[in-house]
């Protein structure tokens, strides 16, 4: 496998496959962006061709090509190995993970998502082949969909039969501990003897993983008294429904190209926007939005458009996903359907004209704003101050001092007050705690160390000598194995080992060389050497060395100059004269060392 994971680097190019999530600019031997794992105005996002490593030296994030796509994609491991593979054209032997046995192995997981497929063919074929599912297909046209969107997104048809669908997959030699495992049956029989279908007289919407593999079904109700009105597949080793979109695998390239996602509520709208060429659309998946859902979407877009329904639910949903978006600071429109209908109604009644919508969605803070008027109007004081207070939130959340003065200026003319008032009201607000602004505030103040984008002494002494080899390999007699820390000791070992072949002039070179298990932090710390000092000459470099080892040595005796200090305070208070006499006899002799 090992080999596998080799021919794949060797195949592909890290710079091809970040620059499917960002736009890399060159920087001398290296590409620089803006960081796709968190929100910045300066790029500090490194790309370096040479050592075949991505990483963020403001979130410190990244690592190979295996690394990055985890992260970027959400995969495990073997999934973004599979992904990989199929990229290069590298051929897959079985993979089986070291360690102890996972709890859903590999061969499990493509067990689910097998009869996930398996089940989508015999929905698709009662759909198009069953005198029921004529029906249903007529009904679809009276949506407005067409064969093409119809078949591209693999809709199906779940006869109203408790045995419709498990027979055929148990002679396909899946378990009824499986079938019921995967969510497609159901049992009232602690023992699994008897089983019965889970979806029975309902319209299937399979729904995808990004990688387009289905994992589970929305499955819509056809009958007025049918409860409840969709019925989703249960969570499963392959499915989580926060950490999925409808529509997603279908919309990446549009969403990329376009910057721009619009979220739409049901699988109808998503399917009706793509078929008139508003490809970008998605959906969450018999859920409200969730934080995860919207990461989904950072690497790829800056902007959302919330088209969700015009009533009390909806607009409550709009907010809270405004509320989420602020997070990763996404741009946040509304569109807005005036006759009241959703997405898919509204193309089925005006069709292309749905794109121009979207072109004329309003910014949500206009929209918010219009709404609460209209929702109050200013007839009473009491109306007036229901407006400023649902308003303050929006208010408590925004980073532009500009677009804060604008708005105090419009509520000052549409309320009759004075602005200085209203300056007051916002002065002294405070989101509430379990706002979603208010909790990550806390989570970045807990999580986010002050200097986490800082390296040790140790580190860039290491960085610097697998840099600038020559330099290195002169200077590595002056440092021992026993100064470094033990998350750096193997680095300096590899280093201090290889430094006696004097074949060796480039540091990617050196790290070529590495152990596997310690080769990509060693990567690292070269590319941080690189960007912070960039060409310097060989002098600066030596001189650093010696200023960073003065630095290490200095913070080691500090250390021990602590420690000889505590042992001293207690051996005074155990009236230990012998041991108080040798301790200050060290703690003297520590002070001339340092002194010199």
């Amino acid at each position: 496998m090992n080999n596998a994971v080799q021919e794949i680097k060797d195949r592909l190019k890290i710079e091809d496959i970040v620059s499917q999530y960002a736009q890399l600019k060159k920087a001398g031997r290296s590409f620089k962006a803006l960081c796709p794992f968190h929100n910045e105005k300066t790029p500090s996002f490194v790309v370096s061709p040479d050592r075949q490593i991505a990483y963020c030296f403001g979130c410190n994030k990244g690592g190979d090509i295996f690394t990055f796509v985890q992260e970027m994609e959400g995969l495990d491991f073997v999934d973004t190995l599979k992904m990989l593979a199929d990229k290069a054209g590298v051929e897959l032997e079985e993979y089986k993970p070291k360690g102890n046995r996972p709890q859903v192995t590999k061969d499990e997981k493509d067990q689910f998502f097998q009869v996930y497929d398996d089940a989508t063919v015999f929905y698709e074929d009662q759909l198009w082949n069953s005198a029921d599912g004529k029906k249903v297909l007529e009904y679809l046209k009276r949506r407005g969909l067409t064969d093409k969107s119809i078949r591209s997104f693999r809709l199906g048809f779940a006869q109203d039969d408790f045995d419709g669908l498990y027979p055929g997959l148990l002679k396909k030699g899946y378990t009824k501990k499986f079938l019921v495992a995967s969510g497609l049956a159901l049992t009232k029989e602690t023992t699994v003897d008897k089983i019965y279908d889970r979806f029975r007289g309902r319209l299937m919407f399979p729904i995808r993983d990004n990688l387009g593999r289905i994992v589970a079904f929305g499955g819509r109700a056809l009958k007025k008294d049918q409860t409840p009105k969709y019925l989703n597949s249960p969570e499963s080793p392959i499915y989580h429904k926060s950490t999925v979109l409808y529509g997603f695998y279908q919309a990446k390239s549009e969403l990329k190209q376009k910057g721009r996602a619009l979220i739409a509520e049901g699988y109808f709208d998503v399917i009706a926007a793509h078929q008139v060429g508003a490809v970008n659309t998605v959906a969450p998946c018999g859920t409200a939005l969730a934080t995860r859902q919207l990461r989904l979407l950072k690497p790829f877009v800056n902007e959302v458009v919330l088209a969700f329904d015009n009533d009390f639910a909806g607009q409550e949903a709009a907010q809270r996903a405004y509320e989420m978006a602020q997070e990763f600071e996404f741009g946040v429109k509304m569109l807005v359907i005036d006759d009241g209908k959703d997405p898919a109604d509204y193309v089925r009644d005006h069709g292309e004209d749905f794109l121009q919508l979207i072109d004329q969605a309003k910014e949500y803070g206009d929209y918010f704003y219009g709404e609460l008027f209209r929702k109050y109007g200013t007839d009473t004081v009491a109306a007036k101050k229901k407006i400023l207070h649902e308003f303050l939130p929006f208010f408590a959340q925004m980073k532009s001092s500009i677009e804060k003065d604008e708005y105090v200026r419009r509520l000052a003319l549409d309320l009759d007050v004075k602005e200085v008032q209203i300056y007051d009201e916002v002065k002294n607000y405070t989101l509430p705690t379990n706002h979603p602004a208010r909790l990550k505030e806390v989570l970045d103040d807990r999580m986010t160390p002050k200097n986490s984008t800082k390296k040790r002494a140790e580190e860039i002494l290491l960085g610097l000598m697998m840099e600038f080899p020559r330099i290195g390999k002169l200077f590595l007699k002056n440092v021992m194995e026993e100064e470094f820390p033990e998350d750096l000791k193997a680095i300096y070992k590899a280093l201090a080992d290889l430094y006696n072949d004097d074949g060796l002039e480039t540091a990617t070179g050196v790290i070529d060389h590495f152990p596997h298990e310690i080769k990509e932090k060693a990567a690292l710390l070269s590319l941080y050497v690189s960007e912070h000092y960039g060409e310097i000459s060989e002098v600066d470099v030596e001189n650093e060395l010696n200023a960073l080892l003065l630095r290490l040595r200095q913070k080691q005796r500090d250390f021990k100059r602590l420690d000889l200090q505590k042992k001293l305070q207690q051996a005074e208070k155990d009236d230990d004269r012998d041991l108080s006499q040798q301790l200050l006899k060290e703690l003297n002799e520590l002070n001339i060392e340092t002194m010199r």
